[in-house]
């Protein structure tokens, strides 16, 4: 007889924490804490890709001045360069927080103060900085957001354990979309809003991005209040040693098999990364939706149905695995790419002529709703199979490297689909993009044995 049977046999309460079973999955502290660490390091993204582009605009600048703040985004392609810092320094003075999270905690400071001195500097008042000045604190801001992913991305691996992962990809996926439509959408509004009011209309975007940067805390109560990951042992020794053997271990473990894995990883959403450059320019050029009728379906609804999405791929991945659950998630890119090639046939979009008038809104609902149900559910899955890869002594730098190369597949599928819509029309190009699901599909035979890689596999690489 265990002991709490005993105790209830006897009379003897049994104690609250042995009465109540474990905590739901989603409720543990692992995942809250990944929730605020996918807002946190949303945030620098939302700002560099969207935000800062809009004020320029709105502020006069020239269109090369606003080109050029694209420039600022290429920390982001580039973070495997610096990633091993991460894997191997400690910082000083934070000994104590351990290593993932002092990093996490120092880049969300650096963060949170470039946005303020960017909030500080984005009204039409005397000493506002010049195009270039703000560039060079735009592309502060987006390295210091580049290293919190890097860290978050090992954070998530290393905390978790593989059978969560799924789970942790879907709350962290949640965390981020939570970024984008607050951070996004919501910081456009309350700007719109505090424009309204003379008193506060010099200082309107100063206001929205300062609380903007104010809400990246929730990501430092997140490091504080979460556990630091136990390290793997067998470290590597030595600066030189840490930026070599992450790459040794992915060669020893995966052999000619890397390149596949490589392919993976780039070809795997192309469907969505093809439709996705494109689907703006046929909802308002091809069909004649306003921006208005865009906003409110696609951050109304399909946020809701994105997060579902994410939460219920997470709920596949741990009862069905990995593999299976990557084969369905392939099919439903495709499914939702078709939905837009349906739109464009029922309504005759072409590239060629603009829209005379407004597609039903009606038939834009459908669309989108599959549209979020599947991105959430694909986002999650793909993020999962990329923190099982990564071997645990490593993982900042082995997954800023995988991320850097899905990022030139995504650029170079985006830069394609302008020629291709061009050549193509829409609805043939939407026929293409939904067959290319089967090249990274067909090559997740080739891979499915790889996915996880066991410290064992790679032993000697490090005792070596």
């Amino acid at each position: 007889m265990g002991i709490v049977q005993r105790m209830q046999s006897s009379g003897t309460p049994a104690p609250a924490s042995r009465m109540r079973g474990p905590r739901p999955l989603y409720l543990q502290r692992s995942m809250l804490v990944l929730l605020s660490l996918g807002y946190s390091g949303g945030v620098p993204l939302e700002m560099a890709f969207n935000l800062m582009p809009t004020w320029a605009a709105a502020a006069g600048w020239s269109v090369v001045d606003v080109g050029r703040l694209s420039l600022a985004k290429l920390p982001y392609s580039f973070k495997v360069l610096w990633a091993p810092l991460t894997d191997h320094l400690d910082i000083p003075g934070l000994r104590w927080m351990g290593r993932r999270r002092a990093w996490l905690l120092v880049s969300q400071l650096a963060c949170l103060a470039l946005l303020g001195a960017l909030a500080l500097n984005m009204d039409a008042r005397e000493g506002v900085m010049g195009p270039h000045a703000m560039l060079l604190l735009l592309g502060a801001l987006v390295l210091a957001g580049a290293t919190q992913d890097i860290v978050g991305d090992a954070y998530r691996a290393e905390v978790l354990q593989p059978r969560e992962f799924g789970a942790g990809a879907s709350v962290f996926v949640t965390g981020a979309r939570i970024a984008s439509v607050l951070g996004g959408a919501g910081t456009l509004i309350l700007v719109s809003r505090l424009e309204t009011i003379d008193a506060w209309k010099p200082w309107a975007w100063a206001a929205a991005i300062g609380l903007l940067a104010l809400s990246t805390m929730l990501g430092m109560v997140g490091v504080l209040g979460g556990r630091e990951p136990a390290r793997a042992p067998g470290m590597a020794h030595g600066l030189a040693a840490s930026v070599v053997q992450p790459f040794q271990i992915l060669v020893h473990g995966w052999g000619a098999r890397l390149a596949v894995l490589f392919l993976f990883v780039m070809l795997y959403r192309l469907p969505d990364n093809l439709a996705g450059a494109m689907n703006s320019p046929l909802l308002l050029q091809g069909l004649g939706y306003t921006k208005e009728h865009i906003g409110w379906v696609r951050q109304g609804m399909g946020f809701t149905l994105s997060i579902a999405g994410a939460m219920l791929a997470g709920w596949l991945l741990a009862r069905w695995g990995l593999v299976r659950c990557l084969w369905i998630f392939g099919v439903l890119q495709a499914v939702s790419n078709a939905g837009f090639m349906v739109l464009a046939q029922a309504f005759n979009a072409t590239v060629s002529v603009k829209a005379a008038e407004t597609a039903p809104v009606s038939a834009l609902v459908p669309v989108i709703a599959i549209e979020s149900l599947c991105g959430g559910m694909v986002a999650c899955g793909f993020v999962a199979c990329m923190m099982s890869v990564c071997d645990r002594r490593a993982t900042a730098t082995q997954y800023a490297l995988l991320t850097s190369v899905m990022a030139i597949g995504n650029t170079l599928s985006g830069w394609a689909s302008g020629w291709m819509v061009q050549a193509m029309d829409y609805t043939p190009f939407y026929a293409v993009s939904v067959i290319a699901a089967v090249p990274g599909m067909a090559l997740i035979p080739l891979i499915r044995s790889r996915l996880v890689i066991s410290a064992e596999t790679v032993e000697s690489v490090w005792e070596g």
